[in-house]
């Protein structure tokens, strides 16, 4: 099963050389993380430590200094400028084809969006300045960031995160038939009793391919999902429209939600926890137990790098913050997150904090869930 990559009419049509394209991409990732990364904290042994040594008359020890160590290791230099360009030549291998392919996809999109009879519905709002904690920065590298806004139908920002994040997700070797919205929809079966919910909420929905995998999976459940650009978010709706799914997609901030009190019973976000800093994050998760219906569930899902077994192993991990547009990635990766959803009033004994399988590949996923009391 394929959800990674699903077919619908605003992805790009992409040429037999613009295919080959993204697979090299791929396959250099997949090299690059596979075989050449593991490698990393044994060059730190074996050349960052007795350089940064030779150096300073002495072993290196908070981490700003295992960071500066590390960048005198010659292995994890040449590492991390091919990691670098291999990220850059994602952008390039899906940015063409997008280009290429934008006043078709920009057509079908707006037929989708003005269509008379709809599934969903799409509510931008014209006054929101995107929070420049996000919109003012290129995540991941992505061009123009998640809030690129040019026109009054541009798509282009929902179109590189969904095309660029398959490229990704492939060269991390992450499955094709994984699914972020799967991971949760296993853990409500499993750990919740196979609860269904009537009306949720999925926050930072990005160009909505878990909002969409979730109404598919509920069809009787009224799903909402926010985000901030306005581009992603038509991409988003149009996405969803063309697959058949019934998703209602708002322009809004996480951690400011225009929501009444109790609306959802299950609230849901995906790696959305490392691209918001620690305010925001909290705020977020306060704005959660808000719009949470007594006895509502809350599942915040996210990358798999806490926990790391030294300070070696974390300062490696923390290639992204400085290299690919992830500024928040380490402060993800140390915050506390039981403290804030008990900060939040979530009852400490139903805060857990899951590490989840892949429904498809050896990926594995973090995951923090709590229940609202009633």
């Amino acid at each position: 099963m394929k959800v990674r990559d699903l077919q619908h009419a605003v992805l790009p049509q992409v040429t037999a050389e613009e295919h080959s394209r993204q697979g090299a991409v791929v396959a250099l990732r997949r090299l690059l993380n596979r075989d050449v990364r593991p490698r990393n904290v044994a060059a730190y042994e074996a050349e960052a430590e007795p350089a940064y040594s030779q150096l300073h008359g002495r072993w290196p020890q908070s981490p700003r200094e295992i960071q500066e160590a590390f960048l005198l290791s010659p292995s994890y230099r040449r590492w991390s400028a091919a990691n670098r360009a291999a990220q850059e030549m994602i952008w390039i291998s899906v940015g063409e084809p997008i280009y290429r392919d934008l006043d078709r996809m920009k057509d079908d999109a707006r037929k989708l969006i003005n269509a008379p009879e709809k599934r969903g519905s799409l509510n931008l709002d014209p006054s929101y300045d995107p929070s420049p904690e996000v919109a003012d920065t290129d995540i991941h590298l992505q061009p123009g960031g998640y809030a690129m806004d040019r026109d009054e139908d541009d798509i282009v920002a929902g179109a590189l995160y969904e095309t660029g994040g398959n490229i990704y997700s492939f060269g991390q070797e992450i499955g094709r038939g994984d699914s972020k919205a799967g991971i949760a929809i296993r853990l409500l079966d499993e750990h919740f009793g196979g609860f269904s919910p009537s009306c949720m909420l999925d926050i930072g929905c990005s160009a909505g391919a878990a909002s969409a995998a979730y109404a598919a999976h509920y069809p009787q459940t009224e799903v909402h999902a926010l985000d901030i650009g306005a581009g992603m978010l038509r991409y988003a709706h149009a996405r969803a429209e063309s697959l058949g799914v019934a998703v209602h997609f708002h322009q809004m901030d996480a951690s400011s939600l225009k929501f009444e009190d109790a609306r959802f019973d299950l609230v849901v976000s995906h790696n959305l926890m490392h691209e918001i800093g620690e305010e925001k994050r909290r705020a977020m998760i306060r704005e959660t137990y808000r719009v949470l219906r007594p006895g509502g569930i809350v599942i915040h899902q996210d990358v798999a790098i806490r926990g790391l077994p030294t300070i070696v192993h974390q300062v490696e991990r923390d290639w992204d913050t400085h290299y690919n547009g992830e500024v928040h990635w380490n402060t993800y990766a140390m915050a506390d997150l039981v403290h804030d959803m008990r900060e939040a009033g979530f009852p400490p004994k139903t805060i857990v904090e899951h590490d989840l399988p892949a429904i498809h590949g050896a990926n594995r996923w973090y995951a923090i869930s709590a229940r609202k009391p009633g």
